[in-house]
Formats: structure tokens, sequence, C-alpha cells
């Protein structure tokens, strides 16, 4: 499991090897880590994921791994974290579970309502906060079921940030609110044309560039509002990370999994 050692008033347990969840409102994603190092925040090992509204614990079976593990979780999700909770107390390889809440992540959040923060937002912060460069603040973006693009100071608060649909929250929108406009499938693999030559290729043009041009704006305003003397640092993360951050006219840091590994690095942390 590793050594304890003390850092800032609280105990380090140093876990090498444990598994981290992040219940989302369309995915359930969870890490499982081995020889975890705090100060690289290391990423998972193995990852598995399956969709909310449709449990596969046989498939959560398969992937877990022999040793019995301890979890930790964030979730936005309450049904689905219960779900999961269930699940540990009768599956012999969790030997506990621990949901955080706002206080157990390790980050000052500067805001009235702090305990209205999505977990999942904090825990990216978490990451980001270990990651960026001292002195520097942080700009956090988490591109999947929604967007968000959050701001961490440079003296490591969570400031808050912007939420936007993403790309299929959108499209489901456009169907679900209009008479004529179809549900289409967006396929960010495939960068579309600006002009559409059809409907179905016009709703995947302003769905695909008008994220571009929210996200890249939205950086740019949280940016500036930070205020800083040093720029900050952008950290792209998310299931449409890999569409859209490249198109960003910006320099950004692309990193895999920020969630799981801010609950990773909250994991480290108890109190004696």
């Amino acid at each position: 499991m590793g050594g304890r050692q003390e850092r800032n008033g609280r105990y380090l347990v140093s876990l090498e090897s444990f598994v981290t969840v992040d219940v989302g409102n369309s995915r359930v994603h969870f890490g499982r880590f081995e020889n975890f190092r705090i100060e690289e925040a290391t990423p998972p090992v193995s990852t598995f994921s399956y969709p909310t509204s449709s449990t596969d614990i046989k498939g959560l079976r398969a992937w877990l791994s022999e040793t019995p593990l301890p979890w930790f979780a964030v979730s936005v999700h309450r049904p689905a974290l219960a779900s999961l909770e269930a699940f540990s107390k009768i599956e012999h390889r969790v030997t506990s579970f621990q949901a955080f809440g706002y206080q157990q992540l390790p980050i000052e959040v500067g805001l009235a309502e702090p305990e209205k923060v999505g977990a999942d937002r904090l825990a990216a912060a978490v990451a980001a906060n270990s990651l960026r460069e001292q002195g520097r603040p942080a700009v956090v973006v988490d591109a999947g079921t929604a967007i968000t693009v959050d701001a961490v100071s440079a003296e490591g608060k969570f400031m808050g940030g912007a939420i936007l649909p993403g790309m299929r929250t959108s499209a489901k929108a456009l169907a679900t609110q209009t008479d004529a406009l179809p549900q289409i499938e967006i396929d960010v693999r495939d960068c579309p044309q600006a002009i559409g030559t059809n409907t179905t290729e016009a709703m995947q043009s302003g769905l695909f560039w008008g994220s571009v041009g929210a996200v890249q704006e939205t950086i740019r305003r949280v940016s500036e509002q930070l205020g800083a003397e040093n720029s900050p640092q952008i950290f792209f993360s998310g299931g449409d990370v890999n569409y859209l951050a490249p198109w960003m006219n910006l320099e950004i840091q692309t990193v895999d999994h920020l969630v799981l590994r801010g609950v990773a690095l909250a994991a480290q942390q108890t109190k004696p």
C-alpha cells in the first residue's frame, strides 16, 4: 500500500494501487492505478466505462483485477452512485468505497456555495493544480456531454468557470426542440465542411464549428478575467478532447483522464 508522510497538516497515505470512479450523467468511467506517483499524478494503467443508463456489471467484473482494491469516486449522478455503492458491498474485490464531495477534494474553492459545484469539475481542477507550473494559473477544459471551462488561480484556488452543452447534447436538443430537424450522429473523427449541402451536413457543421468557436472564446474570456501576471496553462481533457483540441488556436496541454487522476490525488490525502 505504501507509507505515510505528513505534508501541510495532512497525511499522505501514498496508496499505490486502487480504483477511481467518475460517475457522470452519460457515462461511468473507472481507472485502475498501480505504483501511483503523487508528484506526477500518474495516469491509470487500465480504464473501463459504460453508459450511466445501462450498468454493465458483467463487463465491470471482467475488468477488475484479481487483487482486492479500495475504490474512490466522484459523482454528479446520485442513482448511479448508489448502484455502485451497493455493488461494492457484494463484490469481494472492492475493499472499501468512498465518494468524495468538495470537502474531501484537496483544493480551495473560492465560491459562495462550493457544495453546488460538480465534484467532477473540482477533481479535474485538483489534477490541473498538481500539474501546472508554480505561480501560473490554469484553465481546465473537460469536453464531454457538457463542456466545462474552469479557472484555477495562480494561488491554486478554484474560481468557477463556464458550462456549455457538448456537441451530442446540442444535437439532441435540436432534434427534440424542433419539428423538422432530425436526430443526427456526430462523427467528429471527420472534420465537417463549413458549408453544409444538406440539412444533416449543415447541422454537423454548426455543431462542430460552433463548439470550437465557443470553447476557444470562453477560454479567452476566462483567461482574461483571471487577470494574472503569467498567462494560464490550458489543460484539455474529456471524451471529445482529441477532436476539439487540434482546432484551438491556443497553446494547450491535452491530459487523459484528468478527473480520474484528480480523484487519485484526493485518495492520497486523509486526515490523521
